[in-house]
């Protein structure tokens, strides 16, 4: 990875990706970013400048975030992909973990997005950005294979990529449902839960 992060930007809304880029600047990230709005520009920049970050809304009107999505887990799986959408809906933030993306941020809330990108990097075993690129707090060395980080990144919570639980403040694990409902327009983002991360190890889970 270079000094520089490279982002690639999914979103029509030009003003939305400029808020963004100005929140990620204004938190010290150092990076070049694209943005695109099509499948073909999509396509195109993966070519010519593969992405170290893919940050995307999830309905564009000619091309889907999970559309994306697909095709990075397909080219460039180890390249975290984070929806930022504007759309608070349950279902539609555990479809999109269940499709395999790195985290989730409210529009809203884009102050969360740095800590979401800081533990989108350490679940996918990448290093995360060097110092000069982004101050990393309690993630900043990548979790090992079947463990998890103790402390979430500040202001995002751990969702278990397989049984959908989230760890709550107080440390422990709720059914996403049930947290959701106490805690609209929360920022999550992928991980495993301790029993979870224990069944990864098992031969038969293998």
């Amino acid at each position: 990875m270079e000094n520089e992060l490279q982002i690639l930007i999914v979103e029509d809304d030009p003003a939305d990706a400029i808020r963004m880029t100005h929140e990620l600047r204004k938190q010290g990230l150092k990076f070049r970013s694209v943005r695109i709005e099509t499948r073909d520009d999509f396509m195109r920049a993966l070519k010519e400048q593969p992405p170290d970050l893919v940050l995307s809304d999830h309905g564009l009107p000619s091309f889907t975030g999970f559309s994306a999505l697909e095709i990075i887990r397909e080219r460039c799986p180890k390249v975290p992909f984070i929806f930022v959408t504007g759309h608070y809906d349950q279902g539609l933030m555990v479809e999109m973990f269940e499709s395999g993306a790195s985290g989730y941020v409210y529009k809203n809330h884009l102050q969360d997005l740095v800590p979401a990108i800081q533990q989108a990097f350490a679940e996918v075993g990448q290093p995360a950005p060097p110092p000069e690129t982004l101050v990393i707090e309690k993630t900043a060395t990548p979790t090992p294979p079947g463990r998890i980080e103790s402390t979430p990144a500040r202001g995002s919570h751990l969702i278990c990529s397989r049984c959908k639980k989230v760890r709550t403040e107080t440390g422990d694990w709720e059914q996403i449902d049930i947290y959701l409902r106490k805690h609209r327009q929360a920022t999550v983002t992928l991980g495993l839960c301790p029993e979870c991360a224990t069944r990864r190890q098992e031969p038969s889970d293998r």
